[in-house]
């Protein structure tokens, strides 16, 4: 037998063996022809990688933000008790005050809330939530039924004689909402206003019937800001007024 038979077919077996080179990803893709390939090699081999960094780099970005950015000013805090108030109407409510107080949206903010469900509830947490927000001063606007707001006569509400100027006192005398605040020793305090009647200057809730009235909390940091919600909802009784009359 030729001996350099012999050495070509082991040579050519040992091949086999012999461990072979990996390519890189740079030579994989310009091996790539046409724009198909190669997009099914990033997404295949790239697409996965990029989506997690680029959602870490978002949240650490949001984070950064979040932590550096200026709070924004409060202007209102108006606290809409039991849901009177449907949301796509309290948020029409906040965009006109907004508008009405020609507020800057990049620094300052209005915060209308309508989820803390105070009467007939078995849930003690939104009435926690109440107190505590209107003792700290948080809370400037109850919107409640008549009968809810009354309640807090004595508690967060002063009587309107201290919170309201005399031109606008004077003219809110056929809304007034009296009652006589319960005392630390039980008893009932002098019948005063606490509340004005706002049912026909809010849109119209469907579920709800009773009336509804609007006060000033006691503790409200930003008490000419609620003067001022309550003048908004009575030029808009003006306003539908005078388009009636035409």
């Amino acid at each position: 037998m030729d001996i350099s038979e012999k050495k070509t077919v082991l040579e050519d077996t040992a091949s086999i063996y012999q461990k072979r080179e990996e390519k890189t990803d740079r030579a994989k893709w310009q091996e790539c022809k046409g724009f198909k390939a190669k997009w099914d090699h990033f997404k295949d081999y790239y697409l996965l990688k990029v989506f997690i960094i680029a959602c870490v780099l978002a949240f650490v970005g949001y984070f950064i933000y979040e932590m550096v950015a200026p709070e924004k000013e409060r202007m209102l805090y108006a606290a809409i008790l039991d849901g009177v108030v449907l949301t796509p109407e309290m948020e029409e409510l906040e965009k006109g005050f907004g508008e009405y107080l020609s507020m800057d949206e990049e620094t300052q903010e209005l915060y209308f809330d309508n989820t803390m469900n105070v009467t007939n509830s078995a849930d003690p947490t939104s009435k926690q939530k109440l107190t505590a927000h209107a003792f700290a001063g948080d809370i400037d606007v109850l919107v409640a039924t008549e009968d809810a707001i009354k309640e807090y006569a004595g508690n967060y509400l002063l009587p309107l004689s201290e919170q309201l100027p005399a031109d606008l006192y004077e003219t809110l005398t056929d809304r007034f909402v009296y009652t006589r605040p319960l005392e630390d020793d039980g008893t009932y305090g002098e019948e005063a206003p606490y509340a004005v009647l706002i049912t026909d200057l809010l849109p119209e809730n469907p579920y709800c019937k009773e009336p509804l009235a609007m006060a000033i909390c006691g503790n409200s940091k930003r008490a000419e800001n609620a003067e001022g919600f309550l003048r908004y909802l009575l030029e808009g009784e003006k306003k539908q007024e005078a388009v009636t009359t035409e």
